[in-house]
């Protein structure tokens, strides 16, 4: 090999060098795993954190310190607590919050998610909320007249039934049976509200509601007090229930108002 030659050679292996030592040095370190928690269990019912959150996460940055957050989508953080990663990036952790557990209105819901101080960001676990067992009317009286008045009436709501279910609403009137059922669906919390009214003869006395689920078979009842002259509305003359879900009902499905 000439002289010149092996100038040439050893310009060409050390270009090599440059150009491979910048790509050894442009490569970005392996990525680490992606923050991420579980629950063990994510339904509880309004006013109860039962046993608690039991989050475990992984992919977290190794020793760091980790914040769990119990947060609304509208209204922010409700409550948090922190923790520190293991050296593989992982945490397990039992919590029970010493905040009440609200019921989200329509719409809205409860989720946990962590943070940790390098940097690392978790996904989020939604929370199941549901409406405690219970029933109850917007007025404990009422007018007959307003009680004919499909625009007046009064709100039932009740909660504990099983969500998606189809819960069965009728009445009695001074412990006549009143005809004209109907159904609503629970929502997602397990809770219907619904608007009543009543139509045909329309008379004092005790108003007894009954909300009775498909699927649960939990049955709830309450009674209102109806007071004043004898209404008789048009179309019927036989007493009879009329009504369909509010406006605030956990479900967006409207339902035909029965009457006559």
């Amino acid at each position: 090999m000439t002289s010149s030659t092996r100038i040439r050679f050893g310009a060409l292996a050390a270009a090599a060098a440059v150009v491979a030592s910048g790509f050894f040095a442009a490569a970005p370190a392996q990525a680490a795993d992606e923050a991420t928690i579980s629950l063990a269990n994510t339904t509880f019912t309004a006013g109860d954190w039962g046993s608690g959150l039991d989050v475990t996460g992984t992919g977290f940055t190794a020793d760091s310190d980790v914040t769990i957050f119990v947060a609304q989508s509208i209204g922010g953080d409700l409550t948090s607590v922190q923790t520190t990663a293991d050296g593989s990036g992982g945490f397990q952790i039992s919590y029970k919050p010493t905040v009440e557990l609200p019921l989200p209105a329509s719409g809205e819901f409860l989720y946990v998610t962590a943070t940790s101080d390098e940097g690392d960001s978790s996904n989020q676990v939604k929370l199941t909320v549901l409406a405690p067992k219970g029933i109850a009317t917007s007025v404990s009286k009422i007018t007959t007249a307003d009680l004919a008045d499909k625009e007046i009436g009064f709100t039932l709501s009740a909660g504990g039934y099983t969500p998606g279910e189809t819960v069965t609403v009728s009445a009695t009137m001074n412990g006549e049976a009143l005809q004209g059922t109907f159904d609503e669906i629970a929502g997602p919390d397990g809770a219907i509200a619904v608007q009543i009214y009543m139509g045909g003869v329309v008379e004092s006395g005790t108003l007894t509601i009954t909300a009775v689920g498909k699927t649960s078979g939990l049955s709830q009842s309450v009674s209102l007090e109806v007071i004043g002259e004898t209404v008789v509305t048009e179309g019927t003359q036989t007493p009879t229930i009329g009504g369909g879900a509010t406006a605030t009902a956990s479900t967006s499905r409207s339902l035909p108002v029965v009457s006559g």
